[in-house]
This record gives structure tokens, C-alpha cells and sequence, in this order.
């Protein structure tokens, strides 16, 4: 289990240090009358991660069987891995030159005077279909459901990573629910430096986590000889 939890961690890592979703729920956190938009966008962006998590570890279940069935796990984070790298260097590459300031997108923009279930909805929307995010999550069902492990074990893996890839979005919400405004003064200058260094973030971000997948699936894709 331990093992498992360990190989889960780049990708939970990834998740969780993606400053789109953190800098939305600061937005909404900042916004007047606040807390329920961001409780419905918290709860949205636990289910999305978990849903796409669930939804890859049953796929990476079925295409994994037979003798094969590690190597087939390891060939599909590779790709992933590889992935990652190239879409960290598109990202570092459109990063603001000089003085420019980042666009915030429009859908961001409007996140201050969004109703509770439309938030739950945007949130489940930008984490299932964000290609980086997606990512990590299909990346972290291969992981569970390549493991051969029985389905309680499979289950505590899945929520523990849940877990993890949200403690960024869900820690502020509910600091700020416990807290109150001395919680937002501390998270306008965070939302700030997120806005201003977003694309290097998420670069460095996905470039190192890319890197420690494929650094780990390389071996274990090559075929084995046979003596």
C-alpha cells in the first residue's frame, strides 16, 4: 500500500500545484459573499478527480490484464510523462515577455458572481477536460489500476490520491469558512503572484513531474529478454 501511495504521489503533486484552480477559487474566495461559490467549486473539483481517477483505474484494469499487464501500464505513463514534458515547454514558451501583463480568461473573470452550482459545474468542467489535468488524473488511475490490488485497497488508494490533488483548493475554502476575512487578506497577494506567474508555474510544474514519470515507466516499458 505504501508502495502504491508513493507512485501516486507525482501525479497527486501535479494536480494539487496547478495554480488555474487555486487562483479560481482565490478569486471566489475574494468575491463578495464568497463562501458558497467556493464551497460548489471545492466540491466540484473533488469529484472531477475523482471521477477521472476512478474512470482510468477501471480502463487501466481491463487493458492490463495478462502477462503483459505491467509493461502496458508502464508504456502508458510513459506516453503520459512525455506528454507532460511537451506541454511544459508549449506553456514556459506563450509565458509573458517583460513587463506584459498574463490575460486572465474570461471565464475566470466572471467566477466572482457565479451561483454555488454553476461553480460546482465549472470546476468539474476545467479539471475533466484541462489536458495537463487530465493528465495526471488518467496518469493516476493507470497507476491503481495497473497495481493488481484488491478493490478495498484500489478504493483508500484512489481517495488518499483524491485527497492529496485537492488539498490546494479545498485547505483555503475551508480556512476561510473556519477564519474569515483575516484568510482573505492573507490570500490577496497569493492570488496576485499566481495571476502574474502562471505559465512559468505550471511549466516547472508539469516539466518535473513529467520527467519523474518517464524516468520511472522507461525500464519497466522495455521488453524483457528472454535467455
Amino acid at each position: 500500500m505504501l508502495e502504491l501511495i508513493a507512485e501516486l504521489v507525482p501525479q497527486a503533486i501535479g494536480m494539487a500545484a496547478s495554480p488555474l484552480p487555486l487562483i479560481a477559487v482565490l478569486l471566489m474566495i475574494l468575491s463578495p459573499n464568497g463562501r458558497g461559490r467556493s464551497i460548489g467549486f471545492a466540491v466540484g473539483r473533488v469529484l472531477a478527480v475523482l471521477v477521472t481517477a476512478l474512470a482510468a483505474a477501471a480502463l487501466s484494469d481491463v487493458a492490463t490484464q495478462g502477462s503483459g499487464g505491467t509493461r502496458v501500464g508502464a508504456v502508458i505513463r510513459l506516453v503520459l510523462g512525455v506528454g507532460l514534458i511537451l506541454l511544459a515547454l508549449s506553456k514556459f514558451r506563450s509565458r509573458p515577455k517583460g513587463a506584459a501583463e498574463p490575460k486572465i480568461p474570461g471565464w475566470m473573470q466572471s467566477l466572482g458572481g457565479m451561483p454555488p452550482a454553476k461553480a460546482l459545474r465549472t470546476a468539474f468542467l476545467v479539471t475533466a477536460i484541462n489536458p495537463k489535468e487530465l493528465i495526471f488524473g488518467v496518469a493516476a488511475g493507470v497507476v491503481i489500476g495497473s497495481a493488481g490490488i484488491p478493490p478495498g485497497i484500489a478504493a483508500a488508494a484512489l481517495l488518499i490520491y483524491t485527497a492529496m490533488a485537492t488539498i490546494t483548493v479545498v485547505v483555503p475554502v475551508v480556512a476561510h469558512l473556519l477564519l474569515g476575512d483575516p484568510v482573505r487578506r492573507a490570500l490577496e497577494p497569493a492570488k496576485t503572484w499566481l495571476v502574474r506567474y502562471y505559465d512559468i508555474i505550471i511549466a516547472v510544474v508539469l516539466a518535473i513531474i513529467g520527467s519523474v514519470m518517464t524516468g520511472r515507466a522507461a525500464p519497466a516499458s522495455r521488453p524483457r529478454r528472454v535467455p
